[in-house]
């Protein structure tokens, strides 16, 4: 009975929202398993920027019953206008660069707005998020279980390569989601480059203060103390380490090859070459 209430007077305040709230001033929409859980602690640290939602992704974009929800929900995750006062505040949802109709989305609700995204080479994001998932099957939550790919890598990527096949309870797209090129030219069919700050996950992990007063001139704000920036070095979030099955390693050469023309037009694109 308390819980229905509870919703009827949050419908009833979500208007308001819309009035006394700040939206986002950027985002970071990219990519899974590339390091965003760490910058965006990093970023929650910086004096001119004020997160007050308990959750890094709002799950709005991405998420149509969410959607469905309105802009004034959306905007009930973030701080209000007087208490922000001057400072930056964000969201991040790294499933936002993947889905092809998110950009026309932001576009909409968020007008011209700055976006960071971290790119890793696309063979190893694949291998990192399949074992995140082949993980969940020992994990105690359900709602991880059940996302749990139970099967091995090899039979995932084969899979993937025959969807009738498919024998996945979850949408894990380890192939597609390395698609960065594709991802991006959909980005910049409604924001300017300029908008868009990509970053190399490689690069974010050997220099990490490099790359965040890369950030920090891109958001126009100051710059993180050499004194933060070891703090950070010293500190570790969602960090995993999984141990690499020498079964495995036939079908991650095989990815290689089949990412490279995927990561040639990158490339192409970006105006500069990774080491991948």
């Amino acid at each position: 009975m308390i819980k229905p209430i509870k919703q009827s007077i949050k419908k009833l305040v979500y208007p308001l929202y819309a009035i006394l709230n700040s939206p986002p001033d950027f985002l970071i929409i990219g990519v899974q398993r590339a390091a965003t859980t760490s910058l965006y602690h990093y970023l929650t640290e910086h004096p001119q920027i004020l997160v007050t939602h308990n959750w890094r992704e709002t799950y709005y974009f991405d998420n149509p019953e969410n959607y469905s929800k309105g802009f004034s929900w959306y905007l009930s995750h973030f701080p209000s206008k007087v208490g922000k006062s001057k400072k930056l505040t964000f969201e991040c949802s790294p499933s936002y660069i993947y889905y092809p109709h998110i950009p026309k989305l932001i576009k909409q609700d968020l007008g011209t707005i700055k976006m960071i995204t971290l790119l890793r080479n696309p063979v190893d994001r694949a291998y990192s998020a399949w074992q995140m998932y082949h993980s969940y099957s020992s994990l105690p939550h359900k709602h991880l279980r059940e996302r749990a790919d139970e099967r091995t890598f090899t039979e995932a990527i084969d899979q993937e390569f025959k969807p009738e096949s498919s024998t996945a309870k979850y949408p894990y797209h380890y192939l597609d989601r390395g698609k960065y090129v594709q991802q991006l030219e959909n980005y910049y069919n409604y924001f300017d480059p300029d908008n868009l700050l990509i970053l190399n996950f490689e690069q974010f992990g050997k220099d990490l203060g490099a790359s965040l007063n890369q950030i920090c001139d891109f958001l126009t704000i100051e710059p993180f103390s050499q004194e933060k920036i070891q703090q950070f070095q010293e500190q570790k979030y969602a960090a995993a380490t999984y141990l690499k099955n020498p079964d495995d390693h036939q079908v991650l050469e095989q990815l290689k090859d089949y990412f490279a023309p995927y990561n040639e037009k990158l490339y192409r694109l970006l105006g500069h070459r990774y080491d991948w």
